[in-house]
């Protein structure tokens, strides 16, 4: 049997968004997640960088959307199927299919971020249940404005209705043809839904997954919701809300931001002054591995200087537990490793005893093909070239003792998880390159080793997977260092 082929999609137009149109549309919305308005913050995240919210997406999907004429309702099914990153150009075009289902896709690189369906024929003979809480003796819990998102146990929302205080914008002069299609009120509890995931539940940790609803009028004057599901297994929240449009919405709580041991807790693993006397330079040390070495070396009595990109705040916490705990000694040190590396200013190389690369990009990048030359040319640019010229800064220096220089490597060279393929292949460069260096280079010697899957802000996941130990496989790694 041949199959129907696929219809043709029109190109609806393309958006860039910025650092400018996160900070407008938070402040319509009230939605100001650290995920989406810190870039600091979103280092933590997997994507790495700045996320778009998601519901501002599909207000553009609605803006550019080309309809034959006037509508009387809408159904409306969005699903976010990867995130859209700030500075990510996006690239939205429509279908229509037989049956008159509307298409709307936003993508990047040709990945589907953001798919919107819109029905506009079967809307009118919906049926309308009773609205989210409404049968509850419970009194509806009201919140407001949010200064931070909250962050409460989940599932503890379960059964308890939820509805927001209301406030003004000005969504419908930005959004135009979209308030033509929701209502000028049904764009105001869109833009709220983001709100209530990003602020209230999930919260801080939240990913939106998907959202449908109606603009069918329910009567309601105000936007209600009502936690009908939490499943632990996939830290998965179901939530039904009613308003000037209503319908049902899908949010993750993602994993927070992985913590690392504190300095006094590596120092119960540690017994004597294991590292007195040395002095390393942990790049990377602000926060993830390279902080539990830094940690490390410092328990054992160790002088360890930590570097730091963007985290700046991030490293002086690492420093002040450090230094807080009393073993060894921990100053921090700005090194960007984005451009060449010509030298750590204010540092003589001479008075190191060792090197911790732990400086990295983003490992996991959303993309469609198996292969992206611009991420492994990015790899290759942290990995090999930056690893090398800062290999040739030290052996510049004339030693009795070579300084060692530790190069993590990964398990993930042979035991590849989807996405991970220029991330395996500029490792297994660098083993490579690790191996040269040590045959060429005079006052330098690197180490590296294959380390297994750790608990890091780039390998945590909503799927809960088996990590091995931080703290023991990296004390394993400096002892081997300090031979």
């Amino acid at each position: 049997m041949n199959q129907r082929p696929a219809p043709a999609a029109k190109l609806l137009g393309t958006k860039t968004f910025t650092p400018d149109d996160q900070r407008s549309f938070a402040a319509q919305s009230r939605d100001w997640n650290p995920m989406h308005m810190d870039a600091v913050a979103a280092r933590r995240l997997l994507s790495g960088r700045q996320v778009v919210h998601g519901v501002h997406t599909l207000m553009h999907a609605l803006e550019m959307w080309q309809h034959p004429g006037e509508v009387a309702a809408l159904r409306v099914s969005c699903n976010f199927a990867n995130t859209v990153n700030v500075g990510d150009p996006v690239v939205f075009s429509q279908t229509t299919d037989e049956d008159g289902l509307i298409r709307i896709v936003a993508a990047v690189d040709d990945l589907v971020c953001t798919e919107v369906s819109i029905d506009t024929a079967s809307v009118a003979s919906s049926t309308r249940a009773a609205a989210p809480g409404a049968a509850s003796a419970i009194a509806p819990r009201r919140i407001g404005e949010l200064a931070a998102p909250l962050d409460e146990v989940a599932g503890s929302q379960t059964g308890l209705p939820i509805e927001l205080a209301d406030w003004s914008d000005t969504l419908a002069s930005s959004f135009p043809h979209a308030a033509a299609l929701l209502g000028t009120r049904g764009l105001s509890d869109v833009a709220r839904l983001s709100f209530f995931v990003g602020m209230v539940c999930p919260g801080l940790h939240s990913v939106f997954s998907s959202l449908h609803f109606s603009t069918v009028a329910s009567g309601s004057t105000g936007l209600r919701f009502d936690v009908l599901k939490y499943d632990p297994r996939f830290r998965l929240f179901t939530v039904a809300f009613d308003g000037a449009v209503r319908g049902e919405l899908r949010a993750f709580q993602r994993p927070p931001p992985q913590l690392q041991p504190s300095a006094q807790a590596v120092a119960a693993h540690l017994e004597g002054a294991e590292f007195k006397g040395s002095r390393s330079l942990v790049i990377g040390g602000s926060r993830g591995l390279g902080e539990t070495v830094a940690k490390i070396l410092a328990a054992g009595g160790g002088d360890v200087i930590v570097s730091y990109a963007a985290g700046r705040h991030d490293a002086l916490a690492v420093a002040a537990d450090i230094n807080g705990h009393g073993r060894g000694h921990c100053s921090t040190l700005p090194l960007d490793l984005g451009t060449a590396f010509h030298g750590a200013p204010g540092l003589d190389p001479a008075t190191l005893d060792a090197v911790y690369f732990f400086a990295t990009p983003r490992i996991y990048a959303k993309r469609k093909e198996l292969f992206s030359r611009g991420a492994f040319d990015e790899f290759v640019g942290f990995y090999l070239q930056r690893f090398y010229e800062l290999c040739q800064w030290l052996d510049g220096v004339e030693r009795d003792k070579p300084v060692k220089v530790y190069l993590p490597s990964t398990v993930f060279i042979t035991e590849r998880p989807k996405g991970m393929t220029e991330y395996a292949m500029a490792k297994a460069a660098a083993e490579v390159l690790a191996d040269d260096l040590n045959r060429s280079l005079r006052h330098v010697r690197v180490v590296h080793t294959r380390l297994p899957r750790l608990a890091t802000d780039q390998t945590a996941s909503i799927l809960k997977v088996e990590v091995a130990s931080n703290l023991d496989a990296l004390l394993a790694v400096v002892r081997q260092m300090a031979e």
